[in-house]
């Protein structure tokens, strides 16, 4: 018998390889579960604090800097299960068109990318603890070592590195299946050449030509963006990898490594930043609770027996739990698994049902809490309470625009929202006893901002637990719902924050460009109305939502128009508004309108056509309603005038 000593070795490696993605599973979901039991901690940290302080006059000794280690490695924990679950955004409206070969060779291409740009930040991130530590830094209060948390960064960028490697490998699996071993050797070389050539091209491309200035830098590298962003590459990612590039073509390679370390852990180990996964939390914890099923019965026995009364209560109710959810597209699928059976049982038109629960969901990310204003409010250093309160009336005036919208149509065609059941006055006062929490918990969220008795993370943290209590109180919230809503909020939150610090990086390297202020200077100059200027950044808005989601329409132009608003004498929290209300519309027109594939994934039935052609005579709504704001900003400012 012949042996084979080597055979033996050999089956070793390739089990020990085989079991690599599951035990890379594996680990993502235990930093995960790690993750959501800080989110839980931070909620409960931070309620206690404001509770202690208010109360007892006793607050949590360090709670700040607690909550920023905390967030730290929430964030960093989060991003692979996030990327597991596909929830970084990206723009995909041109590959998913491609054949399967070929979005597997972009894919390749793509995912090979976003690994560099990991790679870069875990590298750094270890580089910049050694740094700290050697520095011997410090917390102020508690003297936690700094550069623990810089090692926490590093861990979390490299757990998602092994996710993409596999990832990466299971493409060129699809690239070069039933190719022989010498072309799957080539066309790897092949690939890895074409994505440094790809992402390289505007570095050396500029240095061929005779090189460029900071200004015209900046315009070649924002244009090269925004065409890379069609490769399907997470926002965030195209964003970091951009300004690393382009940090590196104007300073040098040694400032564009430092910057790839420092904004990504001070973007996630903020306090401030702290409101986003808080007010996310508060919302679920609300849908879990079944406030959003109490919301719309409520709202149908005061408005069903009106023309598309049902409709009417669809929006009412939108309007009612966007008080307790910051997410657009939370409040369309919340209220689209509540309202379309409904409606399809009392025979309303198609088109009708879905449009308005598309258009309605966009409430949600106006009257607050909104995590749209608060990214802008973050990157513009704008008060985040005041826009809060900004968004109230206009948000009202929304849903009140959208109900008038509904009695036209119905009142020109009764069969698109038959009448329905007469609600005595007794049942309509018996349905307000179900809807008391909303009200309950947005008093004490606006109420208190308004007041100046919490800051916005405060109001999140109040607003958090004060949900999570009445969920318990209502017998609502079980363990598994509870873990549930942990991980929704933590997939949320790792998308919101990947795009966040791709955003402030290439905000860094548009401030080195000097983009803004030339810009700002430019259009300022010209002989003509404001509202010229205006019209034209509104125009821009509308062609960005139809290929956008919401938040890179925010982090990507926000740095670039409001030096520009602020110029033009313009008020910030005016413009946040109207910003938000752009991006709103952003979220119902084609092709993109993510509200409209969150209404087609729960009406499968309804062709993609049917929702859009419902979601028409809501836009023209919308236009209107954004007529009125800038016609009249006093309906902006009114509220958060009162607070000066």
């Amino acid at each position: 018998m012949i042996r084979q000593p080597g055979l033996k070795q050999g089956i070793r490696l390739y089990n020990v390889f085989s079991l690599a993605p599951k035990a890379t599973s594996w680990i993502s979901r235990a930093a995960y579960a790690v993750a959501s039991a800080i989110l839980a901690l931070m909620m409960l940290l931070l309620a206690a604090d404001v509770i202690g302080r208010y109360f007892f006059n006793r607050p949590v000794l360090g709670s700040i800097e607690i909550t920023e280690f905390m967030m730290a490695t929430m964030v960093f924990f989060g991003l692979a299960y996030t990327r597991m679950h596909k929830g970084h955004i990206n723009v995909d409206i041109l590959i998913g068109r491609l054949p399967s070969r070929a979005q597997a060779v972009i894919n390749s291409i793509t995912t090979f990318a976003t690994l560099g740009v990991f790679a870069l930040i875990s590298w750094r991130s270890v580089v910049h603890a050694e740094l700290l530590k050697i520095g011997q830094y410090v917390s102020p209060t508690w003297f936690i070592p700094l550069y623990l948390f810089l090692y926490v960064a590093a861990v979390g960028a490299a757990i998602i590195c092994l996710v993409l490697i596999f990832d990466f490998a299971d493409n060129l699996k699809q690239v070069m299946k039933d190719n022989k071993t010498w072309q799957m050797r080539a066309g790897l070389v092949l690939l890895m050449a074409a994505v440094w050539a790809i992402f390289a091209l505007p570095v050396w491309g500029l240095g061929i030509v005779g090189g460029a200035s900071p200004l015209m830098a900046g315009v070649y590298f924002t244009v090269f963006m925004i065409i890379i962003m069609f490769s399907g590459i997470p926002v965030g990612i195209v964003m970091a990898l951009i300004a690393f590039l382009g940090v590196v073509y104007l300073s040098g390679a040694a400032p564009a490594l430092s910057i790839m370390a420092m904004i990504p852990y001070s973007t996630s180990a903020s306090y401030s930043n702290s409101v986003i996964p808080l007010f996310v939390l508060m919302g679920v914890f609300c849908f879990h609770a079944g406030l959003s099923r109490d919301l719309y019965y409520m709202a149908y026995k005061w408005l069903g027996r009106l023309p598309g009364g049902l409709a009417m209560a669809t929006i009412a109710a939108c309007a009612g739990f966007a008080a307790v959810s910051g997410s657009g597209a939370a409040t369309a699928a919340t209220m689209g698994t509540v309202a379309i059976p409904e409606m399809k049982r009392y025979r309303y038109d198609p088109a009708l049902t879905t449009g308005c629960i598309a258009a309605g969901g966009t409430i949600g990310i106006l009257i607050p809490p909104s995590i749209p204003m608060v990214i802008y409010g973050i990157l513009t250093q704008t008060s985040i309470g005041k826009l809060f309160l900004a968004g109230f009336i206009p948000g009202i005036l929304q849903a009140v625009f959208y109900i008038l919208t509904i009695y036209i149509l119905c009142k020109f065609d009764p069969l698109m929202g038959p009448l329905g059941a007469r609600a005595t006055l007794k049942e309509k006062a018996i349905s307000l006893k179900d809807s008391w929490g909303v009200v309950v918990l947005f008093l004490i969220v606006i109420g208190g901002l308004y007041l100046g008795v919490f800051t916005p993370t405060e109001a999140a943290a109040i607003g958090a637990f004060g949900a999570f209590i009445f969920a318990i109180g209502k017998r609502r919230l079980n363990w598994g719902r509870f873990t549930s809503s942990l991980t929704e909020t933590g997939v949320t939150t790792g998308m919101i924050f990947l795009i966040l610090i791709g955003g402030i990086l290439f905000g860094q390297f548009l401030s080195l460009s000097r983009l803004p202020s030339n810009m700002a200077t430019l259009m300022s100059g010209l002989e003509v109305n404001r509202y010229v200027v205006l019209g034209g950044i509104i125009l821009i808005y509308l062609f960005l939502g139809c290929i956008m989601s919401a938040m890179a329409m925010i982090i990507i132009t926000v740095p670039i128009f409001f030096p520009l608003i602020s110029a033009l004498g313009f008020d910030p929290i005016w413009f946040g508004i109207l910003i938000v209300r752009m991006v709103e519309i952003g979220a119902i027109t084609p092709p993109v309108g993510l509200n409209v594939f969150i209404i087609h994934g729960i009406a499968k039935t309804v062709p993609m056509y049917t929702i859009f052609r419902g979601i028409f005579p809501f836009l023209i709504a919308d236009l209107l309603h954004v007529a009125l704001l800038i016609a009249v900003p006093a309906v902006v400012l009114i509220i958060p005038d009162m607070m000066k």
